[in-house]
């Protein structure tokens, strides 16, 4: 029987963990990791100088395993500890997209997807234009989901992911911009560009509050797909990120290499 592994980064607490979970446990031996606290916008954090919990709960009638550690302490613990070793991560669903490469880089729900594929599992991060847990309930949004992942999982398990791809973002539209349409598009390289507002503290001291400013999205990319199509957007991507060299580059080195020679003769 495939082994299937859910976590999410929005910690134990949240609705579309379990509307994931709910939407793949026929399809195999389903269980699930979170986290304690939400863990948004962690990235790829790893708990290197604190000892890690694990516990296992009862929460609404599931069983979850969780830990006060990040949401790759969380896949790295199920693995290594329980050795757990599954088939497919799925990730999310996610408060909120993770729409363009500049949120995949900073996303908790991401960084887990990435992690498996590193690891050479395939994986699947799930994420929803909503903002508040209640909204998982939304009929629409849960259709969506289930339809969605659980077609994907299941082709995963029986067909793998296509040569060169590492994992899948997907991203749902809110159920009021959703046109019943879905789209393999690439990720965006930027969504938003740093403003700060300047604000005084009560003591007169000033601070800063980031407002992003969204920049224009572009047709083909999941922004586009997500936010003005209102499409489900499916982006394959890779983790490899090695680039090959620019001529420019092999140049350079040439010259480097020319002149460290001559520092290992003197």
């Amino acid at each position: 029987m495939p082994r299937i592994l859910v976590t999410n980064d929005d910690s134990y607490l949240s609705k579309g963990l379990y509307l994931l979970y709910d939407s793949v446990k026929g399809l195999g031996e389903a269980r699930i990791y979170s986290t304690i606290w939400p863990r948004s916008a962690v990235g790829h954090v790893v708990s290197l100088n604190k000892p890690l919990r694990l516990d296992l709960i009862e929460y609404q009638g599931y069983r979850v395993y969780v830990t006060d550690g990040s949401p790759v302490d969380a896949l790295h613990l199920a693995i290594a500890v329980h050795k757990f070793q599954p088939d497919v991560v799925l990730s999310g669903v996610n408060v909120g997209e993770n729409l363009s490469i500049q949120h995949v880089v900073y996303s908790g729900t991401l960084a887990v997807a990435i992690e498996a594929a590193l690891m050479g599992i395939p994986a699947l991060a799930f994420s929803a234009d909503v903002e508040v847990f209640e909204e998982f309930d939304d009929p629409i949004v849960v259709a969506m989901v289930r339809c969605v992942a659980r077609e994907l999982t299941r082709y995963v398990l029986n067909y793998g992911l296509p040569r060169g791809v590492d994992l899948l973002s997907i991203n749902f539209p809110s159920p009021e911009r959703f046109k019943g349409c879905i789209r393999v598009s690439s990720a965006a390289r930027r969504r938003w560009f740093p403003a700060f507002e300047q604000r005084l503290d009560t003591r007169g001291r000033p601070y800063y509050w980031l407002l992003p400013r969204q920049l224009p999205p572009e047709p083909g990319t999941d922004v586009y797909a997500t936010m003005v199509e209102g499409c489900i957007s499916v982006t394959p991507l890779s983790v490899d990120m090695n680039a090959q060299p620019a001529t420019e580059v092999n140049h350079i080195i040439k010259r480097l290499e020319h002149e460290l020679k001559k520092i290992v003769s003197t």
